[in-house]
């Protein structure tokens, strides 16, 4: 794989996992100070739970992902090797022809 500017999905869940880890500080702080404990609570529960769908959807994805991929090297392997063939067919022509 190449380094690329742009996050691989499983940084992405890690970063919203931490994320996530972070919010729930953030709300268990709130809670201490008691200052609208009841809306940051269903704030941080609704986020949950949207977190935990793309999550979700995320690890389909890399599941597919990984099935691709090993489709592609399939492929890959079957056409390095009929490079091969194809080459070694070339060399007895190349004799027969002499």
């Amino acid at each position: 794989m190449t380094s690329s500017p742009k996050l691989d999905p499983k940084t992405k869940i890690s970063d919203k996992i931490i994320g996530n880890i972070n919010d729930t500080g953030s709300l268990c702080r709130q809670l201490l100070r008691g200052s609208r404990s009841s809306e940051v609570l269903t704030q941080a529960a609704t986020n949950f739970a949207s977190q935990e769908k793309a999550l979700e959807n995320s690890d389909q994805n890399l599941k597919k992902m990984s099935i691709i991929a090993a489709h592609l090297q399939f492929q890959a392997d079957a056409i390095e090797r009929s490079v091969e063939v194809t080459d070694t067919l070339q060399d007895q022509l190349k004799t027969i022809q002499r």
